[in-house]
């Protein structure tokens, strides 16, 4: 390893309050997770589950960011 990358690396680690041997073993899952096949993986052949109970899109939307859903109003 060079000395600069060393030095990175321990200033990264320092900063985080972890050790290098952490700090590498993160590096090298996340490398590992980045560049492996995932097509095999169990978690992306998950098939969608129909519900019982049609909720509307604006309902979901209205539920994860809090809007109110734009009525459109009735002339007449």
């Amino acid at each position: 390893m060079e000395a600069s990358d060393y030095e990175v690396l321990q200033s990264v680690a320092r900063k985080k309050n972890i050790t290098i041997k952490e700090a590498v073993r993160e590096a090298l899952r996340s490398w590992n997770a980045s560049n492996s096949d995932l097509s095999k993986d169990s978690l992306f052949q998950l098939k969608p589950v129909p519900f019982k109970v049609k909720i509307p899109a604006s309902d979901i939307e209205s539920f994860l960011y809090g809007k109110t859903p734009k009525r459109k109003e009735k002339s007449g």
